[in-house]
């Protein structure tokens, strides 16, 4: 290699490393004036950026969706006057549901996470998937799928379940090493730019994460310290996580909604 190629890759080198050591990208999308879910999305990321600043080899996305669901809970708790509970017994709906209509049995079941504010309760039923992103994926298929099944899941709580009813799906997008690698480096190093390139072309092709609802979902993302090099593995590099709320209405406020609307 030639002085100035060795030149090159070495600016590429630390160029990418002081970005990923500086660089964060967050956001919060919230559809009209929802004060208190807004204050939930926001603590939710506060509380991400906390865990990864205290455990740099570490982030709450590579697990579970019960880990995912524990920063959520303990997010509400850092928030004054709100409290919340994971995975509590409640009774449940069989899915004997017609489109628009409130009603079925009931069964022994457990509801995800509730969520209460001086003003509200949310109940949650929430999924979490992997969703590859990046030059030879579509970016939503799992993504999607997971939507779905949180949607369905929220359908069999009961209309009293809370004030507010959410489908939560944690979504954690995965890129392919191969694509974010610093160009000419020796080894294995990841390049912050092109992590922040493939992350923003994803959130502009799924600018509203439409779900089963078909309609538009709130939503929030923290991708902390881009270029992480301890967030690979087996060849993927998972840079964050974006948390997406879809309210599913009772029949009565569906209605109000529609004829709102009309007017």
């Amino acid at each position: 290699m030639s002085f100035w190629l060795r030149m090159i890759a070495l600016c590429l080198f630390f160029g990418c490393v002081a970005v990923s050591r500086a660089k964060t990208i967050k956001g919060i999308e919230v559809w009209g004036d929802d004060k208190e879910l807004e204050i939930l999305l926001a603590a939710w990321v506060k509380a991400v950026v906390r865990y990864t600043s205290a455990n740099e080899r570490d982030n709450p996305w590579w697990y579970n969706e019960r880990a995912s669901l524990s920063v959520l809970a303990g997010a509400a708790w850092t928030v004054k006057d709100w409290s919340a509970l994971e995975e509590y017994s409640t009774l449940k709906r069989h899915r004997t549901l017609e489109p628009g209509v409130d009603g079925g049995s009931l069964r022994n079941g457990r509801c995800d996470l509730y969520v209460q504010s001086p003003d509200t309760t949310f109940a949650i039923e929430a999924k979490q998937t992997v969703q590859s992103i990046g030059a030879r994926s579509d970016g939503y298929t799992f993504a999607d799928r997971a939507m779905r099944k949180a949607w369905d899941d929220s359908g069999d709580l009961s209309c009293w379940e809370g004030d507010r009813r959410f489908a939560v799906t944690f979504i954690v997008p995965s890129i392919p090493m191969r694509e974010i690698e610093i160009d000419g480096a020796r080894a294995e190093t990841v390049c912050a730019r092109k992590v922040e390139q493939a992350i923003r072309a994803w959130l502009t092709d799924e600018p509203g994460f439409l779900g089963a609802s078909m309609k538009r979902t709130d939503f929030a993302f923290i991708f902390p310290n881009l270029g992480n090099p301890h967030y690979s593995l087996n060849e993927k590099y998972y840079p964050g996580v974006v948390v997406v709320f879809e309210e599913r209405y009772r029949a009565h406020r569906r209605q109000a909604l529609a004829e709102a609307q009309v007017c």
